[in-house]
C-alpha cells in the first residue's frame, strides 16, 4: 500500500519527524527559504500534507498541490496561510494549539524583566570598564514587583504571562473582547475595554494577538504616546503589530523607556535594520517558542494533526470548520 506523502517545508523536532515517518513518506531537505521555487513546487505536487513553520502558502502554492489534504502549522501563528483559499480548495488547516504557549510566555516575561532591569546595557557597561557607574544605573532600573502589567490579548500565552507576573505581585489588566470580565476576574485579571486606557495604566505592556488586517500597526504613534514614560513594550506575537518607525521615534523622544522584541516586521531583517542600532531595544530572533520541550511538543502536535486528517479524523486544532463539507478527504463534522 502506498504511503501518503508529507512535505516538511522547514525542519522540525526529530520526535515529530519520527512520528510522521512511522506512517508516511516524508520529503525533507527542501527547506524554505533556501530551496528554489521549482523544488518547493515539485514537493507540493506530490504532497498529501505539508507542515509549515514560516513558509507562506497562499492560493498560488496551494494550486501547485493537487493532492494536498491538510496544511499543518508548526506553532500557533497563521498569518502565512491563506485559509479562505484553502477552504475553497477543500484543504484542512490546523495548527499546534497551545503546544508552545508556556515557552513563549516565559520568553515574554524574560524580555519584560531584561528590559525593565536594563540587563543588556548593564552587561555591556561592565565589559567596557564601567563597573563604578553601578550606583547611577541602579536608580534607573524598573520593576515588575508591584507594578501594572497590561496584556493585549488573553489567550493561551497571555494567560500564562498573567500567572507568571502575579508571582511578582504585579497587577494584571487585559484587553481581549473574546474574554468576559468574569473569566478574567477568575484568574485575577482586570478587564479593560479600551486600548489607550490599558496603555496609559501599564508599566509593562505585552502583546499577544495574531497578525490580521485589524491588528497590523495596532501600536502606532498615538498608542505609544499614551504609554507611561517609564513603561516598556514587549512583543512575542508578530512584528507587524507594531509600527516600528513610530516605536523608534517614541524611544528617541523618551515617550517609553524601552522595548523587548522577539519578532520584527520584516523577517529575516536587513543588515541595516534601524532597531539594531538602538540601545533601548532588546532583540531576539523569533525564538520565543524555541525551547527543547516546546519544539518537541509543537512538532508532535503538528504531526498528530497531519496523521489525524489522513486517517479521516478531525484534528485537535482545526482552523477552518467550513472545510468539513467539501474537504478532499472525508472528515466527521
Amino acid at each position: 500500500m502506498t504511503k501518503p506523502v508529507v512535505f516538511l517545508s522547514q525542519p522540525i523536532h526529530p520526535a515529530g519527524i519520527a512520528l510522521l515517518k512511522a506512517h508516511c513518506e516524508v520529503i525533507e531537505g527542501i527547506y524554505y527559504p533556501t530551496a528554489s521555487d521549482a523544488e518547493v513546487e515539485a514537493a507540493l505536487a506530490r504532497a498529501d500534507a505539508v507542515v509549515i513553520r514560516s513558509m507562506p502558502i497562499g492560493a498560488d502554492r496551494q494550486d501547485k498541490a493537487p493532492h494536498l489534504k491538510v496544511i499543518a502549522k508548526h506553532g500557533a501563528g497563521i498569518d502565512m496561510i491563506d485559509i479562505p483559499a484553502a477552504t475553497a480548495r477543500g484543504i484542512v488547516v490546523a495548527n499546534s494549539g497551545d503546544a508552545n504557549a508556556f515557552a513563549v510566555a516565559q520568553h515574554a516575561v524574560t524580555l519584560m524583566l531584561a528590559t525593565q532591569r536594563r540587563i543588556v546595557f548593564i552587561d555591556r557597561m561592565i565589559r567596557d570598564g564601567g563597573y563604578q557607574q553601578r550606583e547611577k544605573v541602579g536608580t534607573r532600573l524598573g520593576d515588575l514587583w508591584e507594578t501594572t502589567v497590561g496584556l493585549v490579548g488573553l489567550g493561551n500565552i497571555g494567560r500564562h504571562v498573567a500567572e507568571m507576573v502575579s508571582g511578582f505581585r504585579a497587577r494584571v489588566i487585559a484587553l481581549d473582547p473574546g474574554v468576559s470580565s468574569e473569566a478574567m476576574a477568575a484568574i485575577g485579571v482586570e478587564k479593560i475595554d479600551d486600548l489607550l486606557t490599558l496603555l496609559s495604566r501599564s508599566d509593562s505592556v505585552s502583546l499577544h494577538v495574531p497578525l490580521t488586517p485589524g491588528t497590523r500597526h495596532l501600536i502606532g504613534a498615538a498608542e505609544l504616546k499614551a504609554m507611561k514614560p517609564n513603561a516598556v513594550l514587549i512583543n512575542t506575537s508578530r512584528g507587524g503589530i507594531i509600527d516600528e518607525a513610530a516605536l523608534i521615534a517614541a524611544l528617541d523622544a523618551g515617550e517609553i523607556v524601552g522595548a523587548g522584541l522577539d519578532v520584527l516586521e520584516h523577517e529575516p531583517p536587513s543588515a541595516d535594520e534601524p532597531l539594531f542600532a538602538h540601545d533601548k531595544v532588546i532583540l531576539s530572533p523569533h525564538i520565543g517558542g524555541g525551547s527543547e520541550v516546546a519544539l518537541q511538543k509543537t512538532a508532535l502536535a503538528a504531526a498528530e494533526a497531519v496523521l489525524a486528517v489522513l486517517a479521516g479524523k478531525r484534528p485537535a486544532y482545526l482552523l477552518n470548520d467550513a472545510v468539513l463539507a467539501t474537504a478532499r478527504i472525508a472528515l466527521p463534522a
